[in-house]
């Protein structure tokens, strides 16, 4: 689906909901935002971005669920990556409007998501990470340039691969508990060039959800490579909400 209209000029939004949280993926921080950040605080939209423990689901949901107690009025939720994860379950707190899938995975109760990364063949297979003693883990650097970061410019692909944060076993292990997306309108922009989470897993997500669906030429991490086209997704979302 093509994006329907033009992005809001600077301090036009129209949006009843004005808050929005941002939260990051798996192995990477919230700085993976800022381009995504800058153009929704120049709509006028109050943005936050959790930064992560990813020592475990319950941990990063707790960090979720403290942003969403400090937010005045109604929120949008987007998770990237394993972050959607996250949002499924942060989701149903009454403040929360809505959701906005990024690239990401968008479990229903009961799936975890190294089950759905394995549910759908990629090369991102266990054997591209290094796991440490203490179960957290890395992508070596080899796959996260070839397979997590196609899209970005050679100096940020090999900045981002250095700068991974340590991410737990446990966060592809855990199942959902709860999906937000049962109850609550969701969108869902899709990488179609994603080589970590196939883009048949994630328009197959995206359709059982009833997500609004936004192809997205690009790789995995769309909030660095394609901001524009991604903030236009939230801002929409937001507009569209009640």
């Amino acid at each position: 689906m093509a994006l329907g209209t033009m992005m809001a000029q600077p301090g036009m939004a129209t949006a009843d909901v004005k808050n929005i949280v941002l939260v990051h993926g798996a192995n990477v921080d919230g700085s993976t935002w800022r381009e995504v950040y800058d153009r929704l605080i120049a709509q006028d939209f109050n943005v936050t971005i959790t930064q992560l423990p990813l020592t475990s689901v319950a941990d990063d949901i707790a960090a979720v669920r403290r942003n969403l107690d400090g937010q005045d009025g109604p929120v949008l939720l987007v998770g990237h990556s394993y972050g959607g994860v996250v949002i499924s379950e942060a989701g149903t707190d009454p403040d929360v409007k809505g959701l906005v899938y990024v690239a990401a995975f968008q479990p229903d109760a009961g799936e975890s998501g190294g089950a759905l990364l394995a549910s759908t063949s990629t090369e991102f297979t266990p054997d591209k990470l290094t796991v440490f003693d203490d179960g957290h883990y890395l992508v070596n650097e080899d796959a996260f340039l070839s397979l997590v970061s196609n899209g970005l410019s050679d100096d940020d692909a090999i900045f981002v691969a250095r700068s991974q944060a340590m991410s737990h076993t446990a966060i592809l292990a855990h199942e959902a508990q709860a999906a937000a997306w049962n109850d609550k309108p969701s969108w869902s922009a899709i990488a179609t060039e994603d080589r970590t989470i196939a883009p048949e897993l994630q328009r197959r997500m995206a359709e059982r959800a009833g997500s609004t669906v936004v192809e997205i030429e690009n790789g995995h991490m769309l909030p660095m490579t394609s901001p524009d086209e991604v903030a236009e997704v939230i801002a929409q979302a937001a507009e569209a909400v009640e």
